[in-house]
């Protein structure tokens, strides 16, 4: 049995409504598309990396140069391998101990408030066994 006459004339305008709704709604499949969305996703947050990038490079070389105690640049790479004692050649920075600045001061001050507090809790027990309330 062959095709009959309406049978491809059937077939054709189907073909033709299909081309037309596809072309009608190329558009807005694209805009609906996962695909396109994650892409534009994906460049929104290699942006946002990028602007964190910057910003950690403009906040790094604005900084104060009383930061560490020490002067130390914290970036700074040795220029030649360090050789230990034992022959062994580090390749690797050693990274150097660090003390933020006020760090010192705040441990005195900590610990002579410990002091003061341990002498006032004598005098307060001195106090209490002088004055008969306590009876040893």
């Amino acid at each position: 049995m062959g095709l009959m006459q309406m049978d491809l004339l059937r077939r054709q305008v189907k073909g033709a409504v299909r081309q037309a709704i596809q072309r009608e709604t190329a558009p807005i499949r694209r805009e609906l598309s996962l695909t396109r969305q994650a892409s534009r996703m994906a460049g929104l947050g290699e942006d946002l990396i990028s602007q964190g990038t910057e910003q950690a490079v403009r906040w790094w070389s604005g900084r104060e140069e009383s930061l560490w105690e020490d002067g130390l640049e914290p970036l700074a790479q040795p220029e030649e391998p360090v050789v230990c004692a034992d022959g062994y050649v580090r390749r690797t920075p050693v990274q150097p101990y660090r003390t933020p600045v006020g760090y010192r001061r705040r441990r005195r001050c900590r610990g002579l408030q410990a002091i003061a507090l341990v002498l006032i809790l004598a005098a307060v027990a001195v106090a209490i066994v002088r004055s008969g309330l306590l009876r040893f």
